[in-house]
């Protein structure tokens, strides 16, 4: 009989994870969710108690949830993507990926439009109007790379840079989807 924390999988490896790859995957989780969610601006949010404070007209921007945050992001990254294009680039199943476009349109983040040559398709693609959004979103992101990675040296940011892009190309091939 074998103990469980010696157990090998098929890839020749331990079957328990190390203490080190069960935090950096937390991590990884944690800065997911932090990176997915489209934060309001502050100066959004004073024009919104303003307006609230002067009684005038116009609703709150929906704060997205971080699921539909991604998928945004993903629809950015592409341009245009159906609703199975997208439920396969986010790694989730087409039903949830149906939910996620929904609170998407809800929002006004999303147009979808009938395909010309197979009206059965169904094509997703940014509001330009939400698209400013997304990009504030991506220059947040940037700003907190950057400063991050600001008091590593360059053979660590390379490592950063590699670890980031082998733990892709691992998921990716586990998902099924091409880089």
């Amino acid at each position: 009989m074998t103990d469980d924390t010696s157990a090998e999988t098929s890839t020749g490896r331990n079957a328990r994870l190390s203490d080190e790859a069960l935090e950096t995957s937390r991590l990884l989780v944690v800065l997911l969710h932090a990176a997915y969610a489209i934060r309001r601006t502050d100066d959004e949010e004073a024009g919104d108690a303003a307006r609230n404070g002067t009684g005038a007209s116009g609703p709150a921007s929906p704060v997205l949830s971080s699921h539909a945050a991604r998928a945004a992001i993903h629809i950015y990254q592409y341009r245009e993507r159906t609703v199975g294009q997208l439920a396969s680039g986010l790694g989730i199943s087409y039903g949830w990926a149906s939910r996620v476009v929904e609170e998407l349109e809800a929002a006004d983040y999303v147009i979808r439009e009938r395909d010309s040559d197979d009206r059965r398709v169904v094509r997703l693609r940014l509001n330009p109007a939400k698209l400013k959004d997304v990009e504030r979103a991506f220059e947040w992101h940037g700003r907190a790379v950057e400063d991050a990675l600001d008091p590593l040296s360059e053979s660590e940011r390379e490592a950063v840079r590699a670890f980031l892009r082998r733990l892709t190309e691992l998921l990716r091939r586990d998902q099924g989807e091409r880089p």
